[in-house]
């Protein structure tokens, strides 16, 4: 069975797999799935491509990188890398690499314009550029043969003439595509997701080599597994020759929300705290190898979700003014965060701690920092007692205020989408956090 014969064959059990089990990333479409793997397991993708949301457009930068990539997995050979950029907007050696072979050029005056998006008749070209660059043996359309390619896209007539041959030999070759029977839309522009899929194909139509990747495959958590707010492990398979993992956590709106690497393992604890609750969220794990290549695993979906608010707790203090306000505060416990909120409708943290003190007869300023700054004695972690307002921040600014209940715990307003409850102040999110408490009760 030659070479394309069994990608294909793979292609199908792959989405079928992947379609079967996972209701798959924000930014992934489901067309996109066997491109993403194979140019994965080939090697020809980059760090800031899929970092970004795929559906999104992809810069010329961006592009370049791919092009890099193609160019090296297509000819076995590294580029050269020049030691100057050719332009004075961009330090980016994948582009230096690309504009040296031919790949792509300047906009004028030293400039590259990085940020430019590519449109679809560009890309054409630049893979052009890139399989010119790479020596590989295809046919070149001057433009005329072929042509009748284009003729049923009712927009043919917007190829620009310097374009043409590139567009037409993109599409004899199945390497790009209308965007439906009639459309081209050659000035359109490239999704990220479509450039990943033409550059796959540029490689799977041109390339002898049976180089694969073994991707990495995340373990933990499982794909559409609920997550209850608090510390969570994020683990997968190692990879041969890896030194480092890219760990991209990206919100139901393919916004990256966490990047981070990881050197000597194959996992990581994700903090409590450094995701929003009752979100949709995908991971995306990618084996960076010794020799320069980068492998992303599939991603895999979860939910992260609030604790239940602690019910009927009862946590006593020997003072009665102090029980009063611990009581108090137990009568919202479930009422959600509101930002400036400072009514049972909705509390933010310090709007909370205000209320339930003014309704024992103590006035506190409203915001977090100036009930640190303001009236009361400064406690210590081992001085608290139940009744005192513990804040957290960085040095002596409080950017969260709640109130001690003792052991260890405190009852508060967390953040945007959480509702009142207890947490401990010893959770690793909270005890790194800690500057200090203040007793406000005689």
């Amino acid at each position: 069975m030659n070479r394309i014969a069994k990608k294909i064959i793979l292609s199908v059990v792959s989405l079928s797999a992947v379609l079967g089990t996972s209701a798959l990333a924000a930014d992934l479409s489901g067309w996109a799935v066997s491109d993403y793997q194979q140019a994965n397991e080939a090697g020809l993708v980059s760090y800031s491509v899929v970092s970004n949301n795929l559906k999104d457009d992809i810069t010329r930068e961006e592009f370049c990188e791919l092009a890099v990539n193609l160019y090296e997995k297509l000819t076995g050979e590294d580029m050269i890398e020049p030691e100057v950029s050719p332009f004075y907007d961009t330090n980016s050696m994948a582009v230096a690499q690309a504009y040296c072979y031919g790949i792509v050029s300047g906009t004028g005056d030293g400039m590259f314009t990085p940020d430019r998006l590519v449109t679809r008749e560009e890309m054409a070209k630049m893979l052009v550029s890139t399989l010119t660059a790479s020596e590989v043996d295809f046919s070149l359309s001057d433009g005329y043969d072929g042509a009748e390619v284009i003729e049923a896209f009712a927009d043919a007539d917007q190829i620009s003439s310097w374009a043409k041959s590139a567009v037409i030999t993109m599409l004899n070759y199945s390497i790009i595509s209308g965007v439906d029977e009639y459309s081209l839309e050659p000035l359109a522009s490239t999704t990220r997701e479509q450039a990943i899929a033409s550059v796959n194909r540029s490689y799977t139509t041109f390339s002898d080599s049976d180089f694969s990747i073994d991707l990495p495959e995340i373990t933990l958590p499982e794909d559409g597994a609920e997550i209850e707010e608090g510390n969570f492990t994020v683990s997968w398979t190692p990879v041969s020759g890896a030194v480092a993992y890219h760990v991209i956590i990206k919100d139901s709106d393919a916004n990256s929300v966490l990047l981070t690497d990881v050197y000597g393992d194959n996992s990581i604890e994700i903090a409590e705290g450094s995701l929003e609750t009752d979100r949709d969220y995908s991971i995306t794990v990618g084996a960076v190898l010794a020799e320069g290549s980068e492998a992303y695993s599939m991603p895999v979906d979860f939910r992260y979700k609030s604790k239940a608010p602690v019910a009927d707790e009862e946590y006593l203090a020997s003072n009665p003014l102090a029980q009063s306000i611990l009581d108090t505060a137990d009568d919202y416990l479930g009422v959600p965060y509101l930002w400036g909120g400072t009514t049972p409708a909705g509390f933010d943290c310090s709007g909370f701690v205000q209320y339930v003190y003014s309704l024992n007869g103590i006035s506190l300023p409203r915001v977090a920092d100036d009930q640190l700054h303001g009236p009361g004695t400064y406690v210590t972690r081992s001085q608290l007692e139940p009744g005192d307002l513990v804040f957290f921040g960085s040095g002596d600014y409080a950017s969260h205020v709640g109130i001690y209940v003792g052991d260890g715990m405190m009852i508060h307003s967390p953040s945007t989408g959480k509702v009142i409850q207890y947490t401990s102040i010893d959770s690793s999110y909270y005890s790194s956090r800690f500057i200090g408490g203040k007793r406000v009760i005689n």
